[in-house]
């Protein structure tokens, strides 16, 4: 790739990290390599089985603990999160990598636990030909004005709201 860009997914409906999955797929189809780094997720669910076995093509990372983080973090959990973002800093300098998601890394900026300034230098300062996925529930301001592409998943109905539990394979 001559440009990479910055893609922002937010919103609370479904099928942010869906997407990202989705964009990872077709572009190891097209010869590229991504980096998929998960915060605040366990690593547990289906289609991570899928992402490691296409290591080299994909590198996959997470950095999160099990069950919901609703607005405590613990002392564990963010530092798990600062190893992600120091992990994926020194990624960035290798330059081995087509495209690098990041996949909920919203909360660590909603929640300070990486700098917005830190951040938005980081992608300012990203090498050129390098694609940034950016995935959370909410992006600030200042994200969503340097990103290059931005999409709103909206939630219209969801059926979680009547009880059913996320499904294996489907949310899971």
């Amino acid at each position: 790739m001559k440009k990479g860009y910055i893609q922002v997914y937010i919103g609370d409906g479904k099928g942010k990290t869906t997407a990202a999955i989705g964009l990872t797929i077709r572009a190891i189809g097209a010869g590229l390599k991504v980096a998929f780094f998960q915060f605040f997720k366990t690593g547990s669910s289906s289609e991570v089985k899928i992402l490691k076995s296409f290591y080299p093509k994909i590198y996959y990372k997470n950095f999160g603990k099990k069950g919901f983080i609703k607005d405590q973090i613990n002392e564990k959990t963010k530092n798990k999160v600062l190893q992600g973002w120091e992990e994926l800093k020194e990624l960035v300098k290798s330059r081995t990598y087509n495209i690098i998601v990041l996949d909920e890394i919203s909360f660590a900026l909603d929640w300070g636990i990486i700098g917005l300034k830190e951040f938005l230098d980081f992608l300012k300062n990203k090498p050129e030909d390098l694609e940034i996925i950016i995935t959370g529930r909410s992006a600030p301001q200042e994200l969503i004005e340097i990103a290059d592409l931005v999409t709103e998943m909206k939630k219209i109905k969801h059926y979680y709201e009547k009880g059913i539990k996320a499904r294996k394979g489907i949310e899971k």
